[in-house]
């Protein structure tokens, strides 16, 4: 019996660690040879403030949100943090972006990664932009809470918590949150503010999420000693 439980634990533990796993990027080769299409077709100008990350960047109309601001949008769908961070030298340094502002987050957690991994992809992604493009400011937009990751919460929320940490630390990082508005009186997500599927932004959801971000966004930086 007890070798019976012991093979259990095992399986269990070997399933967890595989599902904390980075998956394989290639399964978005189409989604960044088809950026690279449009890239060609239409060259993005210089010094764009560059939206990069997961579907909640994909669905954003970001031309519309901030139209006083030239803004490119590279977003796919179901991209982990660190799925973002094998396709920099495509979808972020061609740009040579003005600023860049990140999410990512609800894909990661969906695979029952830890907060640690989580924060410890986005500091790759962070220091490689730092390496690269030296005096671009970087925004990191934190895991929204939603209806389809609400028992995710507390990874997410420790997840988030060590960037702002991060960010408060670092002059050419800022942390921004739409947590609060995102939640109603009851504490939980508001249902009108989301997609059938409890995960993606409605239209008055993305409304919510881009006044909470704006200043954020379009705060002026400090000036680079």
């Amino acid at each position: 019996m007890k070798t019976l439980i012991a093979a259990g634990l095992l399986v269990l533990h070997a399933a967890a660690v595989f599902a904390q796993a980075n998956p394989d990027p290639a399964r978005f080769e189409k989604d960044i040879a088809a950026f690279e299409a449009e890239d060609r077709a239409s060259p993005p100008p210089p010094g764009s403030t560059l939206f990069v990350g997961s579907s909640s960047v994909r669905y954003w109309d970001v031309a519309k949100a901030f139209p006083g601001m030239k803004t490119i949008r590279r977003g796919f769908g179901g991209s982990h943090v660190s799925d973002n961070v094998y396709y920099a030298d495509r979808i972020i340094f061609p740009y040579k972006p003005k600023l860049i502002v990140f999410y990512a987050g609800d894909a990661d957690v969906a695979a029952n990664k830890t907060a640690d991994q989580i924060f410890a992809d986005y500091r790759t992604l962070i220091a490689m932009v730092h390496a690269r493009l030296p005096q671009t400011p970087m925004v990191i937009i934190g895991t929204k809470p939603s209806l389809a990751h609400w028992k995710q919460m507390e990874t997410i929320r420790r997840a988030n918590t060590l960037v702002k940490e991060l960010a408060a630390a670092d002059p050419l990082l800022r942390y921004a949150d739409a947590e609060r508005l995102l939640l109603g009186p009851d504490g939980r997500p508001r249902p009108e503010l989301f997609a059938e599927n409890g995960l993606n932004l409605n239209e008055q959801g993305y409304k919510v999420w881009t006044d909470a971000l704006k200043p954020a966004i379009e705060a002026p930086w400090p000036k680079p000693r």
